[in-house]
């Protein structure tokens, strides 16, 4: 079963299966009696909810409330963790809105509220820690009993700060640094972790790590993936929940975006986050959001497939606040499939479905017949679907460039292999210009200008259908171009037809390809362009290794 939306809701609720088998998405609502906490709940896995329930009211003595994200501990209650902001003026509600304090004075402190008897009851919000988090992704209870909360927490830290005594003080950080807040006594008392998780960063606006989320691996240890802005996610290891290693690269490019990562009842591992470079928002954009398994504890992953396409992705950016496919918040249905809440920005928060065994398929095919949905063609012009110009009631894609101030390209996502082969079914019309075909590891936009310079393996096409060995793609005749790419001897064959006609290298260090990108070169117009018939992918060899063993 591939993805499919379930619902969408006005604000992102935090979803759980609680004991008796339904899911319940719990959010925190505003009106004139105040704040409180709503749920909504689905009995068919999430295919349909039930209307708003009151589950408690907030006080407002503390402050304005956000969140909540919910735990069920292993004796059935259930935990929920909240950000209230003191009065600062971060949580806005009711009239009287507050101007925000600067920086250094906000709070968001984290609260927590359990349920007692069998979530029959509930014990009064007690705040846990005090002082400013941006955003709660994620919280676990380990085999022991001991529930760890990670977060990132506001530093005030600049760059003149430097002592000259400490690694820190030759880079810079950021404002935000990872921690973790732990309890031994099911959620009664909480103690702070000593160690203090921080990523250099590229410039000297960006935040540092952020937004952390965890997962117990079967041997025990406690593995932390952390958002940065360095084009990676960073990890972190603990063999308790309390003491951490010093933050890592890891294989997983991303962009400045948070990653949710889920459990199956058999063992596995599914991960979602934002594979993309290349682009202002987020440092790398949040256009898509992509799922990849592990059955070997993280050491290998197969998939990295698009699981959320942004649905307004053809429409220009927004002119202010979040958008896209981040921030997701996976659970478990009661069949074991994943179901997951993501999405930021009015219109595009998603409630999504899918059997994480898609995520094995290893075959795809594409032939236009269902439109261009599969496609990212945002930001061009002269890229769409035509009637097949030989054969009656198919489709075919054209890409040309109409407009030179616009440019014309797309992009496919498939399924990753270490070693694979991709066919492409390709027609130059007379006065075709020069475009170029790659083959990639990672998201980026299709008017990606730099896209050349990051393919792994890149096809340049020049005007009139020429190759760079001086074979040529004969104007207005169809040929298959086969792409038998293998990442491991870092080479890929190409084909026309029945023969080969040359290598290309591989450009960088990878565990895998799983884009293809197509796109004009021509920097003026050109009117003729390509035709593609259809784009098949089967891939040989689909474990991936992307975990620094540790």
């Amino acid at each position: 079963m591939k993805p499919f939306w379930i619902g969408t809701f006005d604000q992102r609720p935090h979803i759980a299966l609680i004991p008796d088998g339904r899911l319940a998405a719990f959010f925190t609502h505003t009106d004139e009696g105040g704040q409180k906490i709503l749920v909504r709940y689905s009995d068919d896995d999430g295919q349909s909810w039930s209307a708003s329930e009151h589950l408690l009211p907030l006080p407002m003595d503390p402050g304005g409330w956000g969140g909540p994200m919910a735990l069920v501990d292993r004796d059935g209650e259930l935990h929920l963790f909240l950000l209230n902001d003191a009065h600062t003026g971060i949580v806005q509600t009711g009239e009287q809105r507050q101007k925000p304090l600067p920086m250094s004075e906000r709070r968001l402190d984290i609260w927590h509220i359990k349920s007692k008897d069998g979530i029959k009851g509930w014990r009064p919000p007690k705040r846990i820690w005090k002082g400013y988090t941006g955003a709660l992704n994620s919280v676990i209870q380990l085999q022991s009993g001991r529930m760890i909360l990670p977060f990132s927490r506001y530093a005030n830290r600049a760059w003149g700060d430097h002592t000259g005594k400490f690694y820190d003080d030759y880079t810079y950080t950021g404002q935000y640094e990872c921690v973790s807040i732990y309890s031994d006594d099911a959620g009664d008392t909480w103690q702070l972790s000593p160690s203090v998780l921080r990523v250099p960063t590229p410039n000297l606006f960006a935040y540092g790590a952020d937004e952390p989320v965890i997962l117990e691996l079967k041997d025990g240890r406690v593995w932390m993936l952390m958002r940065t802005q360095l084009g990676r996610l960073y990890e972190s290891f603990s063999e308790d929940g309390v003491i951490w290693s010093s933050p890592q690269p890891t294989h997983f490019i991303s962009s400045d975006s948070p990653a949710g990562i889920v459990r199956l009842p058999d063992g596995r591992i599914v991960l979602m986050w934002n594979s993309c470079l290349r682009f202002p928002y987020a440092l790398g954009g949040r256009h898509v959001l992509h799922a990849a398994i592990s059955e070997d504890e993280g050491r290998s992953w197969r998939g990295i497939r698009e699981v959320v396409r942004d649905p307004l992705r053809n429409e220009p950016v927004p002119q202010k606040g979040d958008f896209g496919t981040a921030y997701p918040f996976p659970a478990l249905t009661r069949d074991g499939n994943v179901i997951l809440t993501t999405g930021q920005g009015k219109g595009r928060i998603a409630v999504v479905r899918f059997d994480p065994d898609w995520l094995y398929e290893t075959h795809q095919r594409e032939e236009f017949s269902a439109g261009l949905d599969e496609w990212s063609i945002f930001g061009t012009k002269g890229v769409e679907r035509i009637p097949h110009p030989q054969e009656k009631d198919s489709n075919v894609l054209w890409i040309r460039k109409i407009d030179r101030d616009w440019p014309a390209a797309a992009v496919w996502n498939f399924p990753i292999g270490v070693q694979g082969r991709l066919c492409i079914k390709m027609l130059v019309r007379t006065g075709f210009a020069g475009g170029h075909i790659g083959l990639t590891d990672h998201f980026s936009t299709p008017f990606d200008q730099e896209d050349a310079f990051y393919n792994l393996f890149h096809l340049p096409i020049a005007p009139q259908g020429e190759l760079p060995n001086g074979k040529k793609l004969a104007v207005d005749r169809w040929h298959i171009l086969k792409f038998d790419w293998n990442c491991e001897k870092r080479t890929c064959r190409v084909g026309m037809d029945d023969g080969q006609i040359l290598v290309l290298p591989q450009s960088r260090e990878s565990s895998g390809a799983c884009y293809l990108r197509l796109r004009s070169t021509v920097e003026d117009t050109d009117k003729a362009g390509f035709l593609v018939d259809f784009v098949e992918c089967d891939v040989v060899n689909q474990s991936a290794p992307a975990k620094n063993e540790q």
